[in-house]
């Protein structure tokens, strides 16, 4: 059930504030500029196609269907659930949304369908805009969504009734409907958590929230109006339309970006004579290790982006190899409830921080948002209910980092109440989040990552921290990644390293454990870990022949599941590193 105390915050903002209206003023400016491409069906002349509509006509049809969503009764409030593949309709929908007042719920459909439906019905939303297939299961499940009257069909409509969007669009052309004035306070969307570290949970993001972010991140990478952006990532393309860039939708599965092909990113890049793109680290190292097989390359492309995880060094270097030799490669940092928290610049990771990396040092993330304050704390599991009872830790020292600012989240609109008590510090009228997230400040006051607060390993004598820990064995030419999990119980845990193979490795020997390559592979990682102060608790070893990552940008390791796997492999008992865990692992579904 959802959480019925968990409502938006009542508006203290008297000024209009609305991202949409950036789009308005782009309109304005660039009238006749491609605002989104998509691609269209089969080619036209040997050349790929694309449907595409300019800044006007993306404002005008914004505004047509927000009008006619207002006709609808979708007034601000009321919860629409956006299902739409990302292309031009997802677009002028979002912007639509926007204009109307609506709260708009986004999740993430590679979570699967039980995690989107269980989501979705703790929102109780008044409405979908979905295409065909979404709102055949909407009806299909009726009873989890009964409040779910004002819906809008992008596609064929069936049996469901409701509007389609062809028809929404007339409609709203002929209305006169007055749109509503929306406050930096008023509730703009809710968003899901991936559910990578957790179930996921329901972010609520004021139109405060949505404009700090088009506006810090236009000014941390200096992006003018003009050129063009393959957009990776589908929300990051609504920033480039208040922006007044190009958003190229390539044609690729965004629920699963590790599984583009880089030949049709290559194809939009040159298409479009992209100059800037934003995607997961999966993305640019599938991308930049072809590029590097095939001699391929981006040249106009001139400012690279990419978050949702740590980018590994070797990803950058590939990835600045196959662009624009004075590219910039960038790497936000932050958090669904909290974007961007911090960047940093690719020159500075390979020119310094990388070696400190690979030594055991944690990954620098770089300097803070100049909108947003930090503080690293103590670590604690207990709510923390002001700020007056942190307790602040001294440069240096591995704590928690919590940050205050207009691009933070005020609340969770979903499960218990524990979720806000948890992540939630009252500053007077401010709040602060606790990320998750632990690390230490330098003296040049740039944020070192160590790893998730919830994947420390505490044995009985000290804390092992997870992505200081693996980047002692990460840099062994045999070995792909790997992850630290802890078995038993807090404070008493015993640490286990998680190998992923090399691929050329995987290839060459498979998933035989017992062969003496993996045996001696084991050794050497066995060895290292001796050989540091803060992998020196390391006995354990387990191959694995795949990692699971998260759904949302296919990069961050799921450490909670890989705990599981573990305590199942070694069933108590301490594994010979020749020993062959596989042959339980095969069997069961991980």
């Amino acid at each position: 059930m959802p959480n019925s105390s968990l409502k938006p915050p009542v508006s203290r903002l008297a000024e209009r504030v609305n991202v949409a209206d950036r789009l308005g003023r782009m309109a304005r400016q660039l009238p006749d500029g491609v605002a989104v491409a998509t691609p269209g069906q089969g080619d036209v002349a040997g050349k790929n196609s694309y449907a595409t509509c300019t800044f006007a006509e993306l404002d005008k049809d914004a505004t047509a269907l927000a009008r006619g969503l207002v006709d609808l009764g979708v007034l601000p409030g009321i919860k629409i659930v956006l299902l739409v593949r990302p292309g031009l309709e997802f677009v002028k929908l979002v912007f639509a949304l926007l204009r109307s007042g609506a709260t708009t719920v986004l999740v993430d459909p590679g979570m699967g369908r039980k995690h989107l439906v269980d989501c979705l019905a703790t929102i109780e939303p008044d409405g979908f805009v979905a295409i065909s297939a979404a709102q055949a299961l909407r009806t299909l499940l009726r009873h989890r969504f009964p409040k779910a009257q004002k819906n809008v069909t992008v596609g064929r409509r069936w049996f469901w009734g409701g509007k389609s969007y062809q028809k929404l669009l007339k409609l709203g052309s002929r209305s006169n409907a007055t749109l509503p004035v929306t406050r930096g306070d008023d509730a703009a969307a809710i968003i899901f958590t991936s559910g990578s570290t957790g179930p996921p949970k329901g972010v609520l993001y004021t139109h405060q929230m949505f404009d700090t972010q088009a506006k810090e991140i236009q000014r941390a990478y200096t992006i003018h109006p003009g050129g063009a952006d393959m957009a990776c990532f589908p929300l990051f393309g609504l920033f480039n339309s208040a922006m007044g860039v190009t958003t190229v939708f390539p044609d690729m599965d965004f629920s699963r970006p590790a599984t583009a092909d880089p030949r049709k990113l290559l194809a939009a890049a040159r298409d479009w004579q992209v100059t800037q793109a934003f995607a997961s680290p999966a993305v640019w190292k599938k991308l930049g290790a072809y590029c590097e097989q095939h001699r391929e390359q981006i040249p106009t492309l001139r400012k690279v982006l990419s978050c949702g995880a740590p980018v590994p060094a070797e990803v950058l270097r590939q990835t600045l190899a196959c662009v624009h030799p004075q590219a910039e490669m960038h790497t936000p940092y932050g958090a669904t409830e909290s974007l961007p928290v911090a960047t940093i610049s690719a020159s500075e990771v390979l020119g310094e921080t990388a070696k400190a990396t690979d030594r055991g040092a944690g990954i620098c993330v770089g300097r803070r948002s100049a909108t947003l304050d930090w503080q690293i704390i103590r670590i604690a599991e207990e709510p923390i209910a002001r700020i007056e009872d942190v307790e602040v830790l001294p440069t240096g020292e591995i704590g928690e980092l919590i940050v205050c600012g207009p691009q933070v989240s005020p609340c969770y609109m979903t499960g218990p109440e524990s979720h806000n008590l948890k992540s939630k510090i009252q500053d007077g009228d401010a709040i602060w989040h606790r990320l998750g997230d632990v690390g230490y400040f330098d003296q040049e006051q740039r944020f070192w990552y160590c790893g998730r607060k919830a994947h420390r390993v505490e044995t009985t004598s000290e804390t092992l921290f997870t992505i200081p820990c693996e980047a002692i064995f990460n840099t062994h030419a045999q070995v792909a990644r790997t992850a630290i999990v802890g078995m038993g119980p807090c404070g008493e845990q015993l640490p286990v390293l998680v190998v992923e193979p090399a691929a050329e490795l995987l290839r060459r020997r498979g998933k035989r454990w017992d062969h003496p390559v993996y045996e001696q592979l084991a050794s050497e990682l066995l060895e290292r870990a001796g050989k540091h102060e803060n992998t020196r608790l390391i006995e354990q070893i387990l191959f694995h022949p795949a990692l699971p990552v998260d759904v949302r940008h296919n990069a961050k390791i799921n450490r909670e599941i890989l705990a599981t796997w573990a305590v199942q492999e070694i069933g108590g008992q301490k594994l010979r590193p020749g020993s062959d865990p596989y042959n339980l692992y095969r069997s069961r579904e991980l």
